[in-house]
């Protein structure tokens, strides 16, 4: 399912505010006609109706209203995937409310703010950092219908970290819909719950609660609907009842379709192919991944396991070329998914330590001037802190050794999946029809240095050598050699020094030499330190026989490329195989 529409579908069950003082009548009826807009999920209109109460509001200098119709311009770019645009208005409305000091605006900012964080930045932990405090403000305000929203915008995030314990959160949504009559909560709380039994395989629960949420789908007459019958043909699947499964995809496919929801309609697809090739039909499974990656919501994880699917439809109809192009293009996906993924986590872990040390001074900040003229109350408020701060510190280690382990868990699955692929990749290669045509011609002298220029071919030369010299890294595992200079690998090819720079450089994305073989031994490093048997091989001699020279640099790159040092990692390894 995907984040961001589960997430604006809790922002829409709680758009109304509390209570509306007394205003301009024009004003009014605005307000009222975006909250219906926003409450019948039509983005387009509210995009028009948000930019002239803004209008009018700038007109009348009415910051309240001001406030009100940022939020709603904000809350439709959000979903019309203007997240520029979105933040822009959303900061606003934050802003405003603070300086009117109003609690209900504040929540509503803070919630929506917290969704921007979650579905375009992909931080969770910053993004429950503001539902916290969204549901500060929601309290102080007594805003019930938001409350309800916020537990299942922090039980979403949780579900998408596969986290079944959220839900007690789940429940109380759907409860909170029941108690306060609230469709929308009580919908997303039985879908909730049908999804997180769907995880535990708890297969007769979720389909309950599944169906609940499509009753009150129904009965509201809302257009995601389509999402249920998503999440039910799924549940079907699992329980190989095929026939009803496709039944009910089809049925999603035609919702979502109708309202023009992408980000349902290639789920919908995902579940059609992967019935389809359950029902032996390869080609028209491999149809139905072709349109899921046309609607351009996939996610770079999500395509690889795309490819694997079709290459697995391709290699059943016996086409093993398609095969071997499918699965060698879900490598490359993974490869690239798994290296945004450590590049992601370092962000997220960083951003988030920095909010934590930054409401910690405040709060210490906070304390220090209240209690200054009180000797008394000035010991017992250093002693609290000092509890305070021991307690955020081991939070903050508790934190980070969470994010290491994730990181290590990462690489493991990462080295197992690209076993995996290299071993279907091979299996592949080694068909008959396929071992004339990967054959590489052999490689040319090129040359020496003055001869460079008078290549006929260099782009086809370049990608041979290149891939020769990979070949010599991987099976003959050259970086080892701590001594290894271009000088030497240029000889081993057959061409000159300048030559195989350049075609390194061009090959790999702009690496150097030395950044092209640090590569390969840092690869290595990551794989031994992932080995049970490995766990007493010193960190001094690893890095003496890959190559390294020094054991400052192995440090250096190896923190560089997987954000943690090696001795963490292997700490980290050690805990995750226990």
């Amino acid at each position: 399912m995907t984040i961001r529409y589960i997430l604006i579908i809790l922002l829409c069950a709680s758009f109304f505010a509390p209570s509306i003082t007394a205003r301009d009548g024009q004003l009014e009826r605005m307000h009222t006609a975006c909250a219906q807009m926003l409450d019948k999920f039509d983005y387009d209109g509210l995009t028009k109706q948000s930019a002239q109460y803004i209008e009018q509001a700038n007109k009348y200098g009415n910051k309240r209203d001001q406030a009100y119709a940022y939020f709603y311009a904000g809350a439709a770019a959000l979903f019309t995937n203007q997240v520029n645009q979105a933040h822009d208005y959303l900061d606003r409305t934050r802003k405003m409310g603070a300086e009117l000091e109003n609690d209900s605006l504040m929540a509503l900012a803070l919630n929506s703010i917290g969704i921007y964080e979650a579905t375009v930045n992909m931080n969770m932990y910053l993004a429950q950092w503001y539902f916290m405090e969204s549901l500060k403000h929601a309290k102080r305000s007594d805003y019930i219908k938001l409350e309800g929203s916020i537990y299942g915008n922090m039980c979403t995030i949780a579900q998408m970290q596969q986290d079944t314990t959220v839900i007690g959160y789940a429940r109380e949504c759907y409860q909170f819909g029941i108690r306060e009559k609230n469709p929308h909560v009580e919908f997303l709380g039985a879908l909730h719950l049908g999804e997180i039994h769907h995880l535990k395989a708890e297969l007769d629960s979720a389909t309950i609660y599944i169906n609940r949420a499509i009753e009150v789908c129904k009965k509201h007459d809302f257009k995601d609907i389509a999402i249920a019958y998503v999440e039910l043909a799924d549940i079907l699947f699992d329980r190989k009842q095929l026939a009803e499964a496709e039944r009910y995809a089809e049925m999603a496919i035609k919702m979502a379709e109708e309202n023009s929801n992408k980000m349902v309609l290639a789920n919908a697809y995902d579940r059609m192919a992967r019935i389809c090739h359950e029902k032996k039909l390869y080609q028209e499974s491999n149809r139905w991944l072709e349109r899921e990656l046309e609607t351009g919501e996939t996610l770079e994880l999500v395509k690889s396991q795309i490819y694997e699917l079709m290459a697995l439809n391709y290699d059943a109809m016996g086409n093993k070329d398609e095969a071997l192009r499918c699965m060698t293009r879900a490598k490359e996906l993974a490869d690239s998914t798994n290296a945004s993924d450590r590049e992601h986590m370092k962000r997220e872990r960083d951003m988030s330590f920095s909010i934590i040390d930054q409401e910690r001074q405040l709060e210490f900040n906070r304390r220090q001037l209240k209690n200054r003229s009180i000797i008394i109350g000035s010991l017992i408020a250093l002693v609290f802190l000092l509890g305070y701060i021991l307690w955020i510190s081991i939070r903050n280690l508790h934190r980070r050794n969470a994010l290491y382990k994730n990181i290590v868990r990462q690489q493991m699955e990462s080295i197992e999946r690209e076993k995996e692929l290299n071993s279907r990749i091979k299996e592949l290669e080694t068909t008959p029809s396929l071992h004339e045509e990967i054959k590489q011609p052999p490689i040319e002298d090129e040359g020496n240095d003055s001869e460079v220029s008078d290549i006929s071919t260099p782009s086809e030369k370049s990608r041979r050598i290149y891939n020769e010299v990979c070949r010599l890294m991987e099976e003959e595992r050259l970086y080892t050699d701590s001594q290894l200079n271009r000088e030497s690998l240029a000889q081993m090819v057959g061409t000159n020094k300048s030559y195989l720079t350049n075609i390194i450089s061009e090959c790999s994305g702009g690496m150097n030499l030395s950044q092209f073989i640090n590569q390969y031994r840092l690869q290595e490093a990551i794989r031994t330190l992932s080995e049970k048997q490995h766990i007493d091989y010193p960190l001094k001699q690893l890095a003496a026989d890959l190559g390294f020279g020094s054991i400052s640099t192995f440090y250096k790159l190896f923190q560089d490329k997987v954000g943690m040092s090696p001795s963490a990692y292997r700490k980290s390894f050690i805990e995750v195989v226990k």
